[in-house]
């Protein structure tokens, strides 16, 4: 059965983990967090790519095909990226050495809200 971590539970497993040379609780969270926001980012480029966004959303290059259905379907996400990007992608998940989706270009962008004109 789970149960919550005191604080202090944290803090020592954390420590523990760092001395062992893995992630920290807090660098783990952090990790967490950057994938959420570029998996959003992702998909949400994903929505709109068929209005004639032609940038690859992975290495953020103009070397989408207008024919979307040409370009290569990410492994990674629901999008379409350029012919290099799926190369690389199908060579990476051969060695098991996936680029994170906090590393895709796309990720890299502000977030941009759109605003309602009033009526």
């Amino acid at each position: 059965m789970s149960r919550d971590w005191t604080p202090e539970e944290l803090q020592a497993v954390s420590a523990a983990m760092k001395e062992a040379g893995e992630m920290t609780f807090e660098e783990f969270s952090a990790e967490v967090d950057a994938a959420t926001a570029a998996k959003v980012k992702i998909d949400a480029f994903a929505k709109i790519q068929t209005d004639g966004v032609h940038f690859c959303p992975r290495c953020g290059q103009l070397t989408i095909k207008d024919a979307l259905h040409t370009n290569a379907l990410s492994r990674a996400a629901t999008v379409y990226v350029c012919d290099q990007c799926g190369m690389d992608e199908a060579l990476r998940a051969f060695a098991r050495k996936e680029l994170p989706l906090k590393d895709w270009a796309i990720a890299q962008l502000p977030v941009v809200v759109k605003q309602e004109m009033p009526l």
